[in-house]
């Protein structure tokens, strides 16, 4: 963690809700030490450092560190407190003091513009350290003897990269991944068809003759959203489809979700195939030999994993009107 100037940790801002129930204050935990772990269920990053965050949290249980989570919204479905509480049951956060920051106030008061974040904030309230990024339990080690007043052995610590139930899912990071690619109008300025489309509305896309390595392509019919696309199955195009071509990457995940809160099919191929059984991801389904995704909440969805980083082009392609399309996410 990176050692700063110290301030006083500002109160909690327009909290929703809190998972306990009860409502919170930083003068509650006066005396103890705090580490803030901001995050957002949509964040690769924010669940790949959920180990670290377990481990810190078991190491230290019985000392004078609290771990508080503030959950804060990268798009509007995550602003939804249910999809919020679903999230934190389906990856085994309920033990974890929980915000639900829904207008993202404090993640804005902590002066935060990214997922992850970690604050760490001493016994007498004031702010000492935070950590941007995902981080592994060395990169909090020393801030946190500093804040608990204990002696720290670096030479005790050990780098370790294990697998966990998050890597097993999604992945880990690693050099030249191909890159998270978002297609709402607010984070990408063109698709790599050759014509420029007209934001919150619907465009007619050609399918293309030429695909490059990490740019999206659309065939068919879709409006373009400032967070996502959808698709529109009264075109000619039967098969409307989002194409990519990822450079490496081991597992394909995708944020993906539904317009009316009901479930959204999609069918997967790799390479104008459907997905072979050694590289079915973990949320893939099959049916007389086709492969598919059902999406039944707003989630990053694992839809290929294979045993080596490969190069492959994926097309999905929407079988339900009320499909709703974010993001690629590789590991």
């Amino acid at each position: 963690m990176n050692l700063i100037p110290a301030y006083p940790a500002p109160d909690f801002k327009d909290i929703g809700k809190w998972s306990d129930g009860s409502m919170h204050s930083i003068m509650d935990f006066k005396g103890k030490a705090i580490l803030l772990d901001f995050w957002t269920y949509t964040c690769i990053y924010c669940l790949r450092t959920i180990p670290t965050i377990n481990k810190i949290k078991e190491k230290y249980k019985d000392s004078e560190l609290v771990i508080i989570s503030i959950h804060s919204a990268e798009y509007d479905f995550a602003r939804n407190i249910t999809n919020i509480e679903k999230a934190i049951l389906t990856l085994n956060l309920n033990t974890y003091l929980t915000g639900f920051d829904i207008k993202n106030k404090t993640w804005e008061t902590y002066g935060n513009s990214y997922w992850p974040k970690h604050i760490l904030i001493d016994k007498d309230g004031f702010v000492r350290y935070e950590q941007p990024g995902y981080g592994t339990l060395i990169d909090f080690e020393e801030a946190i003897s500093d804040i608990l007043e204990k002696p720290y052995n670096k030479s005790q610590d050990k780098e370790e990269e294990e697998e966990n139930n998050i890597t097993k899912i999604y992945g880990n990071h690693f050099v030249d991944m191909a890159p998270e690619i978002c297609l709402g109008y607010s984070r990408i300025k063109r698709f790599g068809n050759n014509q420029k489309p007209k934001i919150n509305e619907y465009n007619i896309f050609a399918d293309p003759s030429i695909i490059l390595d990490n740019i999206p392509y659309l065939r068919g019919k879709w409006r373009w959203d400032k967070e996502g696309i959808k698709p529109a199955t009264d075109h000619k195009e039967k098969n409307p489809a989002i194409i990519f071509k990822y450079n490496k990457a081991s597992n394909v995940n995708a944020i993906i979700g539904s317009d009316n809160d009901k479930p959204a099919i999609a069918e997967i191929k790799i390479d104008n195939e459907y997905i072979n059984s050694e590289q079915d991801g973990i949320h893939i389904k099959r049916e007389n030999k086709k492969t598919y995704v059902e999406i039944t909440w707003p989630f990053i969805y694992n839809i290929v994993k294979t045993k080596q980083k490969e190069i492959h082009k994926i097309e999905i392609i929407p079988r339900s009107n009320n499909f709703y399309f974010y993001t690629f996410v590789f590991g």
